[in-house]
């Protein structure tokens, strides 16, 4: 069974990417994420009722998928590119 395991963590860790520094990723996201949460707000709760709570909910939907499925991708592929 060990050598199951011995095996698999060597394909496993050969099919990894290099992982990116934490700190560079934090950075990131925070300098995408501060104009998001100025402008996005900004943008769309005029088109809102006045609940607040409804209006945070909406913006953010509309932040996290911005970080999640374009900021995060590109940048993570360009930290790992040689």
């Amino acid at each position: 069974m060990s050598k199951y395991l011995e095996t698999a963590a060597k394909i496993n860790t050969k099919d990894q990417q290099p992982l990116a520094n934490k700190h560079i990723i934090a950075l990131i996201n925070y300098l995408a994420l501060v104009p998001l949460v100025y402008f996005i707000p900004q943008w769309v709760n005029p088109f809102l009722p006045d609940n607040k709570f409804l209006k945070v909910c909406v913006d953010v939907v509309i932040i996290v998928p911005i970080i999640a499925y374009v900021v995060m991708p590109i940048s993570l592929k360009k930290l790992s590119s040689p």
